[in-house]
């Protein structure tokens, strides 16, 4: 298997544990994002986002992955949030069928801005 050509950084910023992704992000960096992923939940933040803007490639195995840990981390009772702006992804975000699960948003103000409206984003996913 090849090395994986990314970065990632773990950040707390308020409610939110934020795992921001960077450069390629294939099957190869799937088992560092996973572990990375569970280091997020174990913090305990409420909701946990991936940050994918930065993100320059993305392929099937690591939306499994994010599916895996969101359904982990609304089973626990938390929220789980996806950034990504690039017309690029949220294409194969729609084409893999995960547009209407992720609802992905392009920065941590429209999540704030959700939570100001209603209050429901994050307690309303379903898995």
């Amino acid at each position: 298997m090849t090395q994986w050509q990314g970065e990632a950084r773990i950040r707390a910023v308020g409610r939110w544990g934020v795992l921001e992704l960077t450069g390629e992000v294939d099957i190869a960096a799937v088992p560092e994002t996973e572990a990375l992923l569970m280091r997020l939940m174990a913090l305990g933040k409420p909701v946990v986002v991936v940050d994918l803007r930065a993100v320059t490639f993305f392929d099937c195995a690591v939306l499994g992955a994010l599916y895996r840990a969101r359904a982990g981390q609304l089973a626990a009772g938390g929220g789980f949030e996806v950034l990504c702006v690039r017309p690029w992804a949220l294409k194969i975000i729609r084409m893999a069928g995960l547009l209407e699960v992720f609802r992905p948003v392009a920065s941590l103000t429209d999540l704030a801005d959700l939570d100001a409206l209603d209050g429901t984003r994050h307690g309303s996913s379903k898995a």
